[in-house]
Order: C-alpha cells, then sequence, then structure tokens
C-alpha cells in the first residue's frame, strides 16, 4: 500500500544547490538506511525533526554529475573529464513526516578526484514548522 511521500526537485549549477519544488506523491519507499552514525564518504540525504534529530536517511549514488565519461579514442576504454560548467537537476523522495523540519544534503568533495574523502553538509532547506 502507498504511503503519502514528497518528491523534491533540485537544480545545481555554479550558485549551489537549490530546492525548486516539493510535490506530494502517495507511493511505497524503501526503509531509511541506518540512522545509527552516519556514512563516512559519498552522498545521502536526511529529513531532521525541529531538534535536529534525523528522522529518515536514504544513500544515494551523488546526483550531482560534475564529471563526465568520453570516449577519447576509438576502441579505448573512456575517461572521465571534468564538466566545464556543472549543471542540472535531481529529484529526491522522501516520506511525507509531520515532524520533519529540514532536509539536508550530504556529499564527498564534488571534485572528482576526492570524491572517496569525508562527506559534509552540502545544503540544508528548512522545510517549515508545522507543516
Amino acid at each position: 500500500m502507498a504511503d503519502p511521500a514528497i518528491r523534491f526537485r533540485f537544480e545545481y549549477g555554479s550558485g549551489g544547490v537549490r530546492l525548486v519544488s516539493r510535490q506530494p506523491v502517495n507511493l511505497i519507499l524503501p526503509p531509511s538506511d541506518n540512522l545509527a552514525g552516519r556514512a563516512h564518504s559519498g552522498f545521502w540525504f536526511e529529513l531532521r525533526d525541529g531538534g535536529d534529530r534525523v528522522l529518515y536517511r536514504k544513500v544515494l549514488n551523488n546526483p550531482i554529475r560534475v564529471d563526465h565519461e568520453v570516449f577519447a579514442d576509438p576502441g579505448a576504454s573512456p575517461v572521465r573529464v571534468a564538466a566545464n560548467k556543472p549543471a542540472g537537476e535531481f529529484w529526491v523522495l522522501a516520506p511525507d513526516r509531520p515532524d520533519a523540519r529540514s532536509l539536508v544534503l550530504h556529499s564527498s568533495p564534488l571534485d572528482p578526484g576526492r570524491s572517496h574523502e569525508p562527506a559534509s553538509v552540502l545544503a540544508r532547506f528548512d522545510l517549515g514548522a508545522g507543516r
């Protein structure tokens, strides 16, 4: 059975990441990833309550494309090349929790050569009180 959820749409570019829209949807979401501890590197988002406690966490492949796969020579293996001006959009799906007050994006550095380094808060979005 489907549950209330929200589809958050983000855009990214030279100005960072911004929340563009949120759309209520009904669907079956995967359960939260482990709330105890933290992932050390990679990309994930969290729903947090008013006391900044994690309510829901989902680890994802990083949706922010900062490089491209390029075939430099016919028959050669592809190589990764840094994007000149990374820009795009992505969506995340989260449960519609009445106690959620913020959505927090975490990411390792967006430099392709540093993607193994520890993640930090990339952006935090206020979801408003009494939603």
